[in-house]
């Protein structure tokens, strides 16, 4: 949807359409939002969702925080149901995804809020709303807090206006929609064969390979510890002047795939100060693990993340997988109460095996076809997601769909 203020975007509804604050929906209920006191990770523990979990309009739960039994059962107020819409309260105010059935009786965190509906298609609907560039700006609006850590209040989502189509029509956008969402669906299908493809030729290599030497880290990478900070709203850029992309810890901690294509805040060119060339390594940590990408932008790295050069583009693709078959073991790197420091010696001084040259060229060159082909799939899910808005708009506008000339 176009950049235009919500409250003036809704006075130009077509015929037919009404608004009502999402509190005051009749067939929706905001449950408000989940744990306060998480405790720790706990390994066999109830999985729950955090605002990292969502992202572009569904749940990602590979590597859930899990919370203790006693913990979600005095919190029985915030126990996911299939057909909840979950929304981000804290960081990317706004965000939604609908709970699937794989998350059924999941807990959420205090950064989520929960949203019950007693219709399908009620959820769906909002769901799409909460996910349209308009309503995001509209919560970013009305959060408080710094950048670091804008909050959205339960109260003030309650008030977010939602316009409610005709019934037909309103079956019409969710039919098209749908369409959308099974391509970009199959699109993530793809990307997570991709990385399994990858991740089992690592480990087949790594299995014929006891007799390889060890290296530590330090041997074979040059380090930089990220100092940047996050940029404010003013640091964002125009798309087409943008300079590189800046690479928070949750950037890296949030993707689904080895590979970061893009971020959410991009430097103005001009203020990016010391950029990280496309092929570094970058890592982060929190207390269940470390995460690594390999960047595919330039990147200027903010606090608590590492930036690793290989010599090589072969180099660096075996160190990626390395890293991250190594998740829980190199967590023993990080310091502070939630694993986010990494240490930068202890880091350094790990040993890594280091096959034969011909043996990590090899890799690298399936790794890297397989790379370019998950880019495709992500490629193809940008643009779905452009002309999901799009259409959402040209509803809301009364242009779409047309009808026939008589």
């Amino acid at each position: 949807m176009t950049q235009e203020s919500l409250e003036h975007r809704l006075q130009r509804l077509p015929a037919g359409w009404s608004v009502v604050s999402l509190g005051d929906l009749p067939t929706a209920r905001v449950i408000g939002y989940g744990v306060t006191r998480p405790g720790p990770h706990t390994v066999d523990g109830v999985p729950m969702i955090r605002s990292a979990d969502i992202q572009e309009g569904r749940l990602r739960g590979n590597e859930p925080r899990r919370i203790d039994p006693r913990v979600h059962e005095a919190n029985l107020r915030s126990r996911l149901e299939a057909g909840d819409i979950v929304v981000v309260l804290v960081g990317r105010v706004g965000e939604a995804a609908v709970v699937g059935a794989e998350f059924h009786h999941w807990n959420a965190s205090r950064t989520v809020a929960i949203i019950r509906t007693s219709e399908p298609d009620e959820a769906a609907w909002l769901c799409l709303w909460l996910g349209s560039p308009t309503v995001r700006a509209w919560c970013e609006r009305h959060a408080t807090g710094s950048t670091l850590q804008r909050t959205l209040s339960v109260a003030a989502l309650r008030k977010l206006p939602v316009p409610i189509p005709p019934p037909g029509l309103r079956a019409s956008v969710l039919r098209a929609v749908r369409l959308l969402e099974e391509k970009a669906a199959a699109n993530a299908r793809i990307a997570r064969c991709v990385t399994e493809l990858s991740e089992a030729q690592f480990a087949h290599l790594v299995s014929d390979g006891a007799s390889w030497p060890e290296r530590s880290l330090a041997s074979l990478v040059q380090f930089t510890a990220g100092t940047a900070p996050r940029p404010g709203p003013d640091d964002d850029a125009v798309p087409t002047e943008r300079g590189p992309a800046f690479v928070a810890p949750a950037d890296i901690l949030q993707s689904e795939s080895p590979h970061l294509y893009a971020t959410e805040r991009w430097l103005s060119p001009g203020k990016e100060g010391r950029t990280r060339a496309p092929g570094s390594l970058l890592v982060a940590s929190r207390e269940d693990g470390v995460r690594a990408v390999m960047s595919h932008v330039p990147a200027v790295i903010g606090r608590n993340v590492l930036a690793l050069e290989a010599e090589s583009v072969s180099d660096a693709y075996w160190l990626l997988h390395e890293l991250r078959s190594r998740s829980a073991e190199l967590a023993a790197s990080a310091q502070g109460s939630a694993g986010r420091e990494l240490s930068r010696k202890a880091f350094a001084a790990t040993a890594v095996m280091w096959p034969p040259l011909e043996v990590r060229e090899q890799f690298a060159r399936l790794a890297d076809r397989l790379q370019q082909r998950e880019r495709v799939a992500e490629t193809e899910t940008e643009r779905l997601r452009e002309l999901r808005d799009r259409i959402l708009d040209g509803f809301m506008s009364g242009s779409f769909p047309r009808t026939p000339a008589a």
